[in-house]
């Protein structure tokens, strides 16, 4: 299931990626090393910002399947485990 999520929009995330990349690199960011100044630029810059909220909610939302799928394996597992006669 997660597969499929995660592959269904890698093209699309790939885009945005390289797009993110172009900006920051037009910006003079992201290759640095610790604090980044992203957030302080994005406040002049609003392509940065809507990629930064567009990026921040594809996040939110693999982090989530990642734990869905993560409990569905301990659930699984469990009832694996139920099933061994020891």
């Amino acid at each position: 299931m997660q597969l499929l999520i995660h592959s269904s929009d890698f093209a699309h995330l790939a885009q945005m990626m390289m797009k993110r990349h172009k900006i920051e690199k037009d910006l003079g960011i992201g290759g640095e090393v610790g604090r980044s100044r992203n957030a302080e630029l994005a406040k002049t810059n609003p392509t940065l910002a809507a990629m930064n909220k567009k990026f921040g909610m594809i996040h939110g939302l693999s982090s989530l399947a990642n734990i869905m799928a993560f409990g569905s394996l301990a659930m699984h597992s469990w009832y694996l485990a139920s099933k061994l006669e020891l």
